[in-house]
């Protein structure tokens, strides 16, 4: 009522010219009298009643004919600074500003700031070379002959949480096309990273506006703008030369950055440099220097080897969206309560979390990024570590994306094709795709089962590509859920989950209770409107995540148990050649199994991470006491940084985790107390998002064919390019020194044998390989005659391969057991797990084999019934028994060794490790006093065979001819996965 009464006295003091006081203020008369009602134009649209760029069109030509100064748009008494000057260097959060005030902005503050701005109101912030001193005799002609930018709001309440329509156009700005490669961030958009300052505001009244504006900056108001320390040293910038108009103008362009590189058709592709003052504080976007496309690089040993199919031009394989449509802000709380279920989002885009938890660099950092060169600002060489940086380059962050993940589904998918009646086929293959989107799309896939209830429209792999550009068109409003998956295991996927609740009769240990129902990607998530982290909440900030995104953070120590990663890391799927009997469908406790088509089907797990961290030394969940326990983020979310290339070496990262407007930044005015916005200095605690292991195979694929699967390989918010080598230099990192130890020992046993024993010690605290079944390791051992030592030669091998990853005999054919190929007898042939080498054609491969029903090998997740061989090394603890707590039956035994290496004592001691012998016979001709024996073990995300059974069975579909195109394309040679494989240790000795 106070409110409404003053603004009623307000119009009334106005109607007679009278002098108006605001909050013991007097205003001049007739300054809320040029608060008219123009607005916004018939003729310019609400932002989410079209695409980015089609209100771009719009918005731009408003801002460039400077409409809002011709509809008399209140403004700034001056052009003023957003934080100090010293030093020649500028720490405000925006460059110089000057700001117009819509009328629908000016009413709400001459209200007090109380209430709900309405939608079409905006703020129009023109931007100017910092300090505003250099401005401060300009004529109106000349700020704007000086303008370079401007930061707009355009409220829309119906677009997002928070409720405004963010750009940051350059002057003369034209649309960009953020859609072709290499896919810049846009510069508008809804949930844009402007609310990690915004978001800091706070208003007298119970809805907050997000805006910092305040009448004492307005003309006509009284008071004075808040002032910022400015020294001296801008004017010896200023210093003129003696040149010529035109001259000057050049050099004012190459200073301020301001000169807009344009494409054929005349649209500005550049920004401003990230090198001037004002995109070091506030920049608008990374600059991707005009990348090239990786050139291709045919490799003629794999299309001899994988002729199944063509070589396809890049143009024309299956490309993804670019990451530019993966963008899903929280919607406002009124369409989300929509839903019968209440609160029905719930997931948001990683971008959402970029504003935050992304790293920053000078003037407010480095924060979260560790700098390799002479500074720290924005584009200059550092190791960007923050959790969204990280998480980016994972196999987590590139889930969605994963090219051999939508290759090995259409295979699976054809097989079925294959096997079953067309109806059977049909529902069988959707319950396949929905259940393997439930981890790779899953944020798409769980938020459209959601939206859609009990209808039977399925999430499937076409939904993955949808991206409908007309917010009109049909299915335009599913295209989020594309956006979703495409995101893959984000960050809204973790950072939601909570323990599911066990009821109060079942009376199994907690353990039991969750494999039965919470894994193969059936987890549980938390309360809407909640995300959970490991700091208490009384150590927490949650005022900005809140106010910006409608999530409040929470603490849990849920997020720190390995259970949590085991929901996707246990996957239980069925064997479709191995259908159940009548009486075993009564009898068997089905375990996990949620999937009706799935039910009459026996099965197998297919992934058991979880279970063989369970059953190891490294457990805490059925010991928690355990003093050798190391949960899966122990070991997968580092705590300090060893980077070798630049020579960093950090033991504890000690940063903040977030960056937001708090006390670390020049004051503004309507900020929240600073208790509320303090973003705390982590002295420990802090872990990284790398999530570290060894397909470097699938990162690379990334960094060469970045414009097929669609993503931006620079990052916004700190201007680095290197994010991505430097996930692949951890990867390497991670295999050369936390995975496994080697030991050579040799000795001559006659004038020409020589017996070496290879003993390898595995450091990981579950199976190596583990995860999916196709991934393999193997040892290659090297006699080397080094009497040149620059040109050693190979006297004798075994474990060697061709430049595709293919093992070969010492003639350099593959080895008959590299795809399978059948003996004499009929019989596939492979390679057994050996204690003991004599020949060069035998391999110690650590490895899973299953054959299907037929008996043959087989590389299905869905047709592999009978284990052939699994001798991947067991974790140091591994037991028969397990650890007991609720591990027993189908799960406890799918931590088991195969048949064969089940019988190798060393092998299943609990050790962790495994020895073999080599008996090498040497030719007499060799010198014996020049030899060397060496050792290598190496790693194959994907091995010839597997890649073999893909293109086998799918040689015509889409997913099949982008793999094969990429990976045949695909440069090894001086990267970490040269000869397609990566180098995990070696070790050499000289025979005694």
């Amino acid at each position: 009522m106070r409110n409404i009464s003053f603004v009623v006295i307000c119009w009334i003091f106005l109607a007679h010219f009278a002098p108006v006081r605001l909050r013991g203020q007097e205003v001049a008369a007739g300054a809320v009298g040029a608060v008219q009602d123009f607005g916004l134009p018939a003729s310019l649209p609400r932002p989410s009643e079209m695409t980015v760029n089609a209100f771009e069109e719009v918005l731009y030509k408003f801002v460039n004919e400077r409409r809002y100064q011709t509809l008399g748009w209140q403004v700034d008494k001056t052009v003023r600074d957003t934080g100090p000057y010293l030093n020649g260097k500028y720490y405000g959060t925006h460059p110089a500003v000057k700001v117009y005030y819509s009328p629908e902005i000016m009413r709400w503050l001459v209200a007090g700031r109380q209430g709900v701005i309405p939608d079409g109101a905006m703020i129009i912030k023109e931007q100017y070379q910092p300090p505003a001193a250099r401005h401060q005799d300009s004529t109106d002609e000349q700020l704007w002959e000086a303008l370079e930018s401007w930061t707009i709001m355009v409220k829309d309440s119906r677009g997002s949480h928070d409720g405004w329509f963010w750009s940051n156009p350059a002057k003369n700005q034209k649309v960009v096309d953020y859609y072709k490669y290499p896919f810049e961030e846009p510069y508008s958009g809804f949930g844009l990273y402007c609310v990690r300052c915004h978001g800091s505001t706070k208003s007298p009244g119970a809805v907050n506006e997000f805006t910092f504006a305040a009448l004492r900056n307005i003309k006509g108001f009284p008071g004075a703008p808040l002032l910022f320390r400015v020294d001296d040293s801008w004017r010896a910038e200023d210093e003129p030369a003696d040149l010529s108009n035109e001259a000057l103008l050049a050099a004012a362009l190459a200073q301020n950055s301001t000169e807009l590189a344009k494409s054929e058709e005349g649209k500005v592709i550049g920004a401003p440099d990230s090198s001037s003052s004002a995109s070091k504080s506030h920049p608008r976007c990374a600059e991707s220097d005009n990348p090239t496309l990786c050139s291709p690089e045919l490799n003629e040993t794999f299309v001899r080897l994988f002729p199944q199919m063509n070589q396809c031009d890049r143009a024309a394989i299956l490309h993804f969206p670019p990451v530019t449509y993966d963008s899903v802000p929280r919607q406002p709380l009124a369409k989300r309560l929509e839903h019968p279920a209440g609160d029905s989002q719930l997931f948001l885009t990683s971008n959402q979390c970029m504003s935050c938890h992304a790293g920053i660099t000078e003037p407010f950092g480095p924060t979260m990024f560790i700098p390799t060169g002479e500074s720290a600002g924005y584009g200059e060489p550092g190791l960007h570590i923050s959790p969204y940086g990280e998480w980016r380059w994972t196999p987590m962050g590139l889930a969605g994306r994963d090219p051999v993940f939508y290759a090995q589904l259409e295979s699976e998918l054809a097989l079925l094709k294959k096997q079953f009646p067309e109806q059977k086929a049909a529902a069988i293959s959707q319950q396949l795709s929905e259940t393997c989107l439930g981890c790779h799309g899953v944020m798409g896939k769980r938020q459209h089962d959601l939206d859609r209830g009990n209808s039977t429209d399925t999430f499937a792999v076409s939904d993955v590509y949808r991206h409908e550009l007309d917010p009109h068109a049909a299915g335009y409003n599913d295209s989020k859920y594309g956006s979703l998956a495409r995101d893959g295991v984000s960050c809204s996927v973790c950072h939601r989950m909570q323990p599911r609740p066990q009821p109060a009769n079942d009376t199994r240990p907690y353990l039991e209770h969750f494999l039965s129902t919470s894994i193969t990607g059936n987890f549980f998530l938390g309360q809407p409107g909640e995300v959970y982290g490991p700091y208490k909440d009384n150590d927490l900030a949650p005022y900005v995540m809140e106010h910006s995104t409608g999530f409040k953070p929470k603490h849990s120590d849920y997020i720190k148990q390995s259970q949590m990663c085991g929901t996707c890391h246990t996957v239980n799927l069925p064997v479709v050649d191995w259908p159940k009997s009548a009486t075993e469908r009564h009898n068997e406790l089905m375990l996990a199994e949620n999937n009706p088509n799935f039910r009459d089907f026996h099965h197998h797990v297919e992934q058991a991470t979880y279970l063989e961290w369970l059953n190891s030394q490294y457990e805490n969940e059925v010991n928690p006491q355990n003093a050798q326990a190391k949960s899966c983020q122990d070991c997968h979310m580092s705590q300090g940084i060893q980077h070798a290339p630049s020579g960093t070496d950090v033991q504890t990262i000690r940063t903040r985790i977030a960056t937001i407007q708090d006390e670390s930044y020049p004051d503004a005015e309507n900020l929240a107390e600073h208790s509320e916005i303090k973003v705390r200095h982590r002295a420990e605690g802090y872990s990284r998002h790398n999530f570290r292991g060894l397909n470097a195979f699938l990162v690379e694929m990334f960094n060469q064919f970045d414009d097929v699967l669609g993503v931006r390989k620079h990052d916004y918010m700190t201007g680095s390019k290197l994010d991505i080598q430097h996930a692949v230099d951890d990867l390497v990192r991670q295999a050369s020194v936390d995975t496994a130890q080697i030991e050579v020992v040799s000795r001559w046993t006659a004038a020409n044998e020589i017996l070496t024993t290879v003993d390898i010690h595995s450091l990981v605290g579950h199976r190596f390989p583990s995860g999916v079944g196709f991934r393999r390791a193997f040892i290659e051992l090297l006699v080397l005659d080094e009497t040149n030592p620059q040109d050693s030669r190979i006297v004798w091998s075994s474990g060697r391969t061709n430049e595709a990853g293919v093992l070969i005999d010492a003639s350099g054919n593959p080895l008959a057991t590299e795809f399978f190929t059948p003996h004499a007898d009929g019989h596939q042939q492979y390679q057994p797990h050996h204690t003991e080498i004599t020949d060069s054609t035998q391999v110690q491969i650590y490895e899973t084999l299953l054959h299907d029903r037929g008996g043959k090998f087989t590389t299905s997740f869905i047709h592999g019934c009978t284990i052939i061989k699994d001798n991947r090394f067991l974790p140091r603890g591994w037991s028969k028994h397990g650890p007991g707590g609720g591990l027993n039956g189908h799960f406890l035994t799918a931590t088991y060794p195969g048949p064969i290496a089940s019988n190798d004592p060393r092998y299943q001691d609990g050790s962790g490790s495994d020895q073999i012998n080599y008996r090498i016979t040497i030719p007499s001709s060799t010198p014996r006093k020049n030899l060397r024996v060496q050792a290598t073990l190496y790693y194959q995300a994907m091995p010839p065979y597997f890649l073999k059974n893909i293109f086998d069975s799918t040689p015509d579909t889409p997913a099949a001819m982008r793999l094969h195109a990429i990976i045949s394309n695909l440069k090894h040679k001086g990267t970490a996965i040269e000869d397609w494989k990566l180098k995990v240790v070696s070790n050499s000795c000289l025979p005694k």
